[in-house]
């Protein structure tokens, strides 16, 4: 079995919210030479407290 078919594998069995943590990682090494800005490499961590209803009622007033 190649490579590419083991990943392919084990990403297809991934729980859906894990997928947006390896899509940062994969895009990380791809682009790691380039100017890539890194801050977005985050997003997908910063997402699970950004997306709260806590957080949308501590910015409603702004």
């Amino acid at each position: 079995m190649s490579k590419q078919q083991m990943l392919e594998n084990l990403i297809s069995s991934v729980p859906e919210n894990k997928l947006d943590i390896i899509l940062a990682f994969v895009k990380f090494v791809l682009y790691e030479e380039s100017d890539i800005n890194n801050s977005f490499l985050s997003e997908p961590s910063l997402a699970k407290d950004w997306l709260r209803n806590e957080e949308d009622i501590a910015w409603e007033d702004l």
